[in-house]
């Protein structure tokens, strides 16, 4: 029964470890969901909707319902001869329906097909957010981690150096070591206590960027190990999916369409609009006689414009240099993402290398500064020579925690750039925001 209740409590603590761990998923979902900044892209997603709807009410008919009630006394009534007639009352009242619908304008139907543009902006510009926010999340992370390796590798380079100085000392006083050697130790020591405290101030500012990003302080992070991103096999399948799936090339994309409806609007404004009416009103008059009125009235309207004062003609050349310049954007965004996707791939393939290089030269590092203790002790080597070793090992130290994180970073850079550092491309463990649900939870809406 003893060996029964071991083994639970050893299988609850074990459980307790495992999901008091912070991963990295865990953070980006934390900031997918609750990051201000994305929520606040989030609403106007929506609000850019309601402008689609608006645009598409143009479309709907105009029903109006009005009615009204008077009552007008008459009194100290007198005829052209100067006669006097009797006071009088009169009570009217009076109810009408009216239906008014658009047949035929342009530029009701330019400005809707300029707000479904508008839609797709936002759709990517959203997209494009929540790309940001994932890789500022994922940058946090990475960043405590590397500043939680620099601040252990600081304190042990520190404890090293106050032993080093220990030992100089008591070999100072045997006659073996000049002032000189001493003086080189203790300089080294307060090297070490300034970039202790220098990785702790890192460390610090580190954690607060992270709480601000996730959402939360960085406790018991864990160390990432393989993140299995859908990386592009080369540099032509990362162009090509920039090129097709990249953000900030979509918003460009549609800008175009959207300024080439813009234009079309605008000349539109210059075209013939057509509508139907149609209406029917009650009236009641009481009075000394009793009157009851019926009345319907259908109207056809044609409104051409012929002079604007020039306004017009000013607004059309207005939107043409906004479309030309629609256009050169467009191509300069393309120029962009190709040099990205160039860069972002050989600094990907560049961090892989580093990373690579760093472990060999931190084994390289470790076993040098071994084997120049060992000389040290027995006298064939200086302090000044423990001392350069002990500098070598930290940098290779601090190189290889430094290219560690970058070789996580880029690949998440990489899936920016094309267009795939999204919540679902990362099959994070979140219920993934659809902004098409705005327009399409209520059927009513797209009715009234």
């Amino acid at each position: 029964m003893r060996i029964v209740k071991f083994i639970l409590s050893f299988l609850l603590i074990i459980e307790a470890n495992v999901y008091s761990k912070e991963t990295i998923n865990k953070s980006l979902t934390s900031a997918y969901l609750n990051n201000s900044k994305l929520n606040s892209e989030r609403e106007k997603a929506k609000s850019v909707d309601e402008n689609l709807i608006q645009a598409l009410s143009a479309f709907k008919p105009i029903i109006t319902i009005s009615g009204s009630k008077s009552d007008t006394q008459n009194t100290n009534v007198t005829t052209t001869s100067g006669i006097s007639s009797p006071s009088s009352n009169l009570q009217t009242s009076s109810k009408s329906i009216k239906v008014e619908q658009k047949v035929f304008n342009f530029n009701d139907m330019f400005a809707y097909r300029k707000q479904k543009n508008a839609v797709e902006i936002a759709r990517y510009s959203l997209k494009k957010v929540e790309q940001e926010v994932l890789l500022e999340a994922a940058d946090a992370f990475t960043g405590v981690l590397f500043f939680q390796k620099k601040l252990l590798i600081s304190k042990d380079n520190l404890n090293l150096s106050e032993k080093q100085v220990e030992v100089d000392k008591g070999r100072l006083e045997k006659g073996l070591i000049t002032i000189t050697d001493l003086a080189q130790s203790e300089s080294f020591l307060a090297a070490a206590q300034s970039n202790f405290l220098n990785a702790e101030n890192e460390l610090l500012i580190n954690a607060i960027n992270f709480k601000n990003v996730i959402g939360y302080d960085p406790k018991n992070l864990e160390e990432i190990s393989d993140i299995n991103l859908s990386i592009p096999k080369s540099l032509q399948d990362t162009i090509d999916l920039a090129q097709k799936n990249n953000a900030t090339l979509k918003i460009s994309e549609f800008g175009l369409k959207k300024a080439q409806e813009d234009y079309k609007s605008a000349v539109a404004e210059l075209g013939p609009s057509f509508k139907l009416s149609y209406g029917i009103t009650d009236y009641d008059d009481y009075s000394s006689s009793y009157d009851k009125t019926k009345q319907s009235v259908a109207k056809a309207e044609v409104s051409i414009p012929l002079y604007q004062g020039g306004k017009q003609n000013s607004v059309i050349n207005e939107k043409k240099a906004n479309l030309e310049g629609a256009q050169l954007d467009l191509q300069s965004t393309k120029n962009l993402i190709d040099k990205e996707s160039y860069v972002v791939w050989s600094n990907y393939r560049l961090a892989l290398s580093n990373f690579e290089l760093s472990k060999a030269r931190l084994k390289a590092s470790e076993i040098a500064y071994e084997g120049i203790v060992q000389e040290y002790e027995t006298g064939t080597r200086t302090t000044l020579d423990v001392i350069n070793s002990r500098t070598l090992l930290l940098d290779s130290r601090l190189s290889n925690a430094s290219s560690e994180k970058e070789r996580i970073l880029s690949q998440y850079k990489l899936l920016l750039v094309t267009g795939n550092l999204t919540a679902k491309d990362l099959s994070l463990e979140a219920k993934i925001y659809d902004p098409d649900n705005y327009l399409g939870n209520s059927w009513i809406r797209h009715i009234f």
